[in-house]
């Protein structure tokens, strides 16, 4: 046990049911939902409620629905669109399928029949090979894609499920691993097998471009996670380590701490609000999440303090609040994600090499 640590990870729910390897998970930020996708090629939807025995403290989650996506391999990874109605799935069939439900006229604004059959109803083509992962923009106008290809695609999402695609961004020399999205601003970061992490904007007169290469891991990229303010950028990588990238200029970011206890390749991260662990937290930037193939998962409390060689000047701060080991067992986990719905800060999701998804939240001792 971590004894000196001030939080635990508590199991809240084991939810199986793929047939091969559980890749992603990604929690819907407007509906109680929760969705999986894996190498057998479906995608998997649990719902959640808080408990309503006062007593209990954790929500109850049950499996709702499985979307046989008809992708031809492996379902890599799952997006929800910001309104929540959308779910967008990246395949190693190099296609990205675009999923919602058949709209109900008589239903209430904001209500959902969570039994109402997901259909597909877009699928957009371009990549040459296996699609790794997709993100949809703060706005929701934007969809972004990336590949073993090497390249970004970045698709403008128009009214009844339409895509164009804006920009083919061939700035990687290798399969790129991930692409995530600034939390306000249309800033794109993307990650690679080359080592790097690239930074794109959309200039009024040209098109997408690559502004900023941010060089420093010694091996394979294969996350990315901004900071909810939006300030600081997290990179994880096959070199064990995570490192932090704080924007100090409109168009310019500089690497600012590295975060190390990973033994093996770190798959994974996700940084969330959290909640103050202690009063008068007020330097939090919130929690990063990790995790890889070393089978731990890490918590840990971002901040802004007294720097170390200056207390006059203000530094990043870091800590680790709370650690599981063997979360699937020996099996590699390949996603953390936290959960970004209100009152549920302190859950978040794993998937893994098992096959199964876990939940899992962050108690204070």
């Amino acid at each position: 046990m971590n004894q000196d640590l001030p939080a635990v990870i508590h199991e809240v729910a084991t939810l199986e049911g793929h047939e091969d390897r559980a890749w992603h998970v990604a929690w819907n930020p407007k509906r109680p939902l929760l969705a999986s996708c894996s190498a057998d090629k479906n995608v998997r939807l649990y719902a959640y409620s808080k408990p309503t025995d006062p007593a209990a403290s954790e929500p109850k989650f049950s499996h709702i629905s499985t979307i046989p996506t008809g992708h031809a391999k492996t379902v890599r990874a799952v997006a929800w669109s910001p309104s929540g109605k959308t779910l967008a799935t990246a395949s190693f069939d190099s296609n990205i399928g675009i999923w919602a439900q058949e709209e109900d006229g008589e239903a209430e604004e904001g209500a959902f029949n969570p039994a109402a059959e997901w259909e597909c109803m877009s699928l957009l083509e371009g990549h040459e090979t296996e699609c790794k992962s997709v993100a949809y923009s703060a706005s929701g106008n934007l969809l972004a894609s990336c590949s073993r290809d090497k390249t970004v695609w970045v698709w403008e999402v128009h009214p009844d499920y339409d895509f164009e695609c804006m920009g083919v961004l061939m700035e990687h020399t290798q399969d790129v691993k991930c692409v995530a999205w600034h939390p306000t601003e249309e800033i794109l970061a993307s990650a690679s097998y080359d080592d790097t992490i690239k930074l794109y904007i959309d200039d009024p007169q040209e098109d997408w471009f690559c502004f900023q290469t941010l060089s420093g891991h010694t091996s394979t990229v294969w996350a990315l996670a901004f900071s909810p303010d939006g300030r600081f950028l997290a990179s994880a990588s096959d070199d064990t380590t995570i490192r932090i990238w704080e924007r100090v200029q409109e168009h310019k970011w500089e690497y600012v701490d590295v975060l190390e206890g990973h033994e093996r390749s770190v798959y994974s991260i996700s940084w969330g609000v959290g909640k103050p662990l202690e009063s008068g937290d007020a330097g939090s930037l919130g929690w990063l999440a990790s995790t890889g193939g070393d089978g731990i998962i890490y918590v840990w409390e971002l901040g802004v303090g007294p720097s170390a060689k200056d207390p006059s000047r203000k530094a990043l701060t870091h800590r680790v609040i709370a650690k599981v080991s063997e979360a699937h067992g020996v099996h590699d986990v390949n996603s953390v994600v936290w959960c970004p719905r209100a009152g549920f800060e302190d859950l978040f999701a794993t998937a893994g090499d098992d096959g199964a998804v876990k939940v899992w939240r962050v108690v204070p001792l």
